[in-house]
């Protein structure tokens, strides 16, 4: 009997929809191969919510819209849901409120895309876990979101890294840039003074305004260790703009709309959501990372810095929590 049905297909929405379109290899013929790839997919998108058992129970012919109707049954304990999803007549996507690849690894190219540049990150480049955080610095959502991650990297240590990325939103934050390029400014020097900065306009966000946004920032600044002579010359470059204007191209390019948006082993999170949420999939990433080439490059790391890191050996596919 299915019970709880409304919880259990919200929670399969939510899972598959914060997927995006991205190319994979062309599948074999036939429903055999298809079936083994759906069954990736639930496990890679739903496993992380501790289901006792996922099942492809039948995959229909095309009909006359051309999509193969999939239906799947999830179950953790007594609790079971059935759900019917469409696959495209080329069989490389899932269908449910967004297109995603359908594959163990739909956010392969996500992945592929981002990069750590010289943008700050906190924990070891070898982490499990790689969670590109896209951020405005005038955003409330983003400071609740940070706090979050500093606790999940505190509280998961050598199995996380974070890495920021500049998103200011200007068109509904007045201070939002000014605070991302004397950020930048503040990482050019010193990239460890990134972070007392960041704590800095975060526990004092709601004092700042368009009027004093630029005379506070570059009293945190110089709080955070950046000599006044340096910030001065790089807050009037072209330097930090164009490094702001990078993050938000790259942004884009992999699909932020707001902040914060986080990618965690590539999987997009969209908003901030709880920390119990955020651990468990961290946990569950720490856990099964597929084995993919996540070649660290030159990045900041608090604490220490990285110089060229070299990429850690692939996972195990299966190991004990």
């Amino acid at each position: 009997m299915v019970k709880r049905k409304g919880l259990w297909v919200a929670l399969l929405c939510a899972a598959l929809s914060v997927a995006v379109l991205a190319l994979v290899r062309p599948p074999h013929a036939g429903t055999s191969p298809m079936r083994a790839r759906l069954m990736a997919f639930l496990q890679r998108t739903m496993g992380w919510q501790g289901l006792t058992g996922i099942k492809v129970l039948s995959i229909s012919p095309p009909g006359p819209s051309g999509l193969y109707a999939a239906k799947v049954e999830l179950s953790r304990g007594a609790q079971h849901v059935r759900q019917t999803l469409y696959i495209t007549p080329n069989t490389r996507y899932i269908l449910l409120g967004q297109v995603s690849p359908m594959n163990g690894d739909p956010w392969r190219g996500i992945r592929e895309k981002l990069h750590p540049g010289i943008s700050p990150s906190e924990g070891p480049a070898d982490a499990p876990v790689t969670i590109y955080e896209f951020s405005d610095l005038e955003c409330p959502f983003c400071k609740q979101e940070n706090g979050r991650l500093q606790r999940l990297v505190g509280n998961m240590p050598g199995k996380v890294r974070v890495i920021f990325k500049y998103y200011p939103l200007v068109n509904i934050h007045p201070w939002a840039m000014q605070a991302a390029i004397a950020a930048v400014c503040v990482t050019q020097h010193n990239r460890g003074d990134f972070w007392p900065f960041e704590a800095a306009v975060f526990d004092h966000q709601a004092d700042l305004d368009a009027a004093n946004a630029a005379r506070r920032l570059r009293d945190f600044a110089l709080d955070s260790g950046t000599p006044e002579g340096f910030y001065t010359r790089c807050i009037q470059s072209a330097a930090p703009r164009k490094e702001v204007a990078k993050t938000i191209a790259l942004g884009h390019e992999v699909g932020v709309k707001s902040t914060p948006t986080l990618y965690m082993n590539g999987r997009p999170i969209n908003g901030a959501i709880p920390y119990a949420t955020l651990a468990e999939l961290a946990q569950y990433e720490a856990k099964i990372a597929p084995d993919f080439d996540r070649g660290i490059q030159t990045g900041a790391i608090k604490g220490k810095q990285c110089g060229l890191c070299k990429a850690p050996p692939p996972l195990p596919h299966k190991h004990s929590r």
